[in-house]
């Protein structure tokens, strides 16, 4: 196993089916990274091969044994492989920004090959048949000394994104380049989430929880695919035909933090109506409470969300509850009644009829799916 860049869920789930399949696993290669010319074995994975220091040891060595890439950073190699939904992530950040009443957007990335240029597309792609347009900055280092290159990276960022119109949704290449974005955000004292919304990818927890503002991230079911490319290697080092096309691994979804925990409303109804149900969707409320709440005729209130968030205040409130009840659902150990109960479901029958028509699958299924690494 040789990683351009790491993860400990890769080092997790190959772990795992390595001890459960009696392999004997080289790792010097993936923690060290240091690839031992002329290495022969059984297998290979591999991640990232547009990284300089892999491109010539994958050449020399993908026709000696059977090789697996995993993630989908790469260029002009040969190989079966299993990777994230690039295009789906960005689908996926672009509805959830739409969802929240967003109308000014920004990609910034990095090229960095079929990756960058997947998320970017599935972004953009959704925001134009919504009718939006979309900033695209590209985040390359400046010139100069290395000394200066971080400081002037930062400041360029800051002041473009100072530039653009506010309330901005912005959409990162991943979660690394999320933090600093963050960063130069309050570098210029712009609020995050309440002026900029800033979305990443990976779900690196180290990353996320460690910025100034916690990041919200689409989990992009690393674990899954590390777990799923080795696997596939298995069956390839016992004679099984190698897929025709790329495996590509479902994304897990959005894990909400503080960086979107915003909506783009200026209604000053909404903005009561939107904080009741934050506030009390547990409790067993409805449309009439909702308006009290936002002082506002329920005809007044159903229109202003149709109008600012595109949907009723009705659904508001199951989505809501929906993403709370996910949240539950991944603690293993907490029965499905009782998340019913503290989502505001008031029963188990209630919260699956909800599930399968919003989710199209059950509560149990979708536990089983997302309570862990596979």
């Amino acid at each position: 196993m040789t990683l351009g860049w790491y993860d400990p869920r890769f080092f997790d789930a190959i772990g795992r089916y390595a001890r459960d399949s009696g392999w004997h696993l080289a790792t010097r290669s993936m923690l060290e990274a240091a690839d031992p010319s002329g290495w022969v074995g059984d297998g290979m994975l591999v991640n990232d091969t547009e990284v300089p220091r892999l491109a010539g040891f994958i050449r020399s060595q993908i026709a000696k044994q059977p090789t697996v890439l995993f993630g989908a950073n790469h260029q002009d190699v040969d190989a079966a492989s299993v990777e994230e939904d690039n295009l789906g992530a960005g689908r996926l950040a672009a509805e959830h920004f739409l969802e929240r009443g967003y109308r000014h957007f920004a990609w910034i990335g990095i090229p960095r090959g079929r990756v960058e240029r997947d998320r970017r597309e599935g972004f953009v792609s959704v925001l134009e048949e919504a009718g939006q347009d979309c900033a695209l900055l590209n985040l390359d280092a400046p010139s100069g000394h290395p000394a200066n290159v971080w400081k002037a990276r930062r400041k360029r960022l800051a002041m473009e994104i100072k530039a653009l119109p506010k309330q901005l949704a912005v959409f990162a290449l991943d979660d690394l380049l999320a933090a600093e974005v963050i960063e130069a955000c309050l570098d210029v004292g712009l609020r995050v989430p309440e002026d900029v919304a800033v979305l990443g990818a990976g779900n690196i927890e180290l990353a996320c929880e460690c910025s100034p503002v916690p990041i919200s991230s689409i989990d992009l079911n690393f674990g899954e695919i590390a777990y799923r490319a080795a696997g596939l290697l298995d069956g390839l080092m016992k004679g099984k035909a190698r897929p025709a096309k790329p495996i590509t691994i479902p994304l897990r979804g959005i894990v909400m933090r503080r960086s979107t925990d915003a909506l783009a409303v200026s209604h000053p109804g909404i903005e009561k109506a939107v904080r009741f149900i934050s506030e009390n969707h547990t409790r067993n409320i409805g449309v009439e409470d909702i308006s009290a709440a936002a002082k506002i005729s329920s005809r007044a209130l159903h229109y202003a969300f149709s109008k600012e968030l595109r949907r009723t205040p009705a659904k508001h409130l199951l989505y809501v509850r929906l993403d709370a009840a996910k949240n539950a659902l991944e603690n293993p150990a907490m029965k499905i009644e009782q998340v019913a109960q503290d989502c505001g479901f008031g029963s188990s029958r209630n919260l699956h009829r909800c599930f399968v028509r919003e989710i199209g699958t059950s509560p149990q299924k979708w536990r089983e799916v997302n309570s862990g690494d596979s």
